[in-house]
């Protein structure tokens, strides 16, 4: 099971993903895209739509994926803005958890 902690490393991906993938299309943009393992225990992976209104998180939780996705009907994610250019950008548990529940037009600079 997912525990939002602040020892797990959340990792946002820079770009909207189809949202149409499941765990294992998922994990192949962990592995080839972002380059870290998928199978991390400590990790969680982060990927939004391209309308804002789908949010996916991937983790692998000891002997299987646990897949949580969230569904903005009133509203969207709060847009991400990135300051360094690279493929997934590391946030922590605040950040994510504003990500997850603010459902405003506004930008959050990451």
């Amino acid at each position: 099971m997912l525990n939002f902690t602040s020892s797990t490393r959340y990792y946002l991906c820079d770009k909207p993903t189809d949202m149409r993938k499941g765990r294992n299309g998922l994990a192949c943009i962990v592995r080839e895209v972002l380059h870290h393992d998928p199978l991390d225990y400590g990790a969680a992976f982060i990927f939004y739509s391209k309308r804002y209104d789908i949010v996916k998180i991937l983790h692998w939780d000891l002997n299987g994926y646990t897949m949580l996705v969230k569904w903005f009907d009133d509203g969207k994610l709060l847009k991400p803005v990135f300051m360094k250019a690279q493929s997934c950008h590391q946030i922590d548990r605040e950040q994510l958890i504003l990500l997850l529940s603010t459902s405003v037009q506004t930008k959050i600079i990451l």
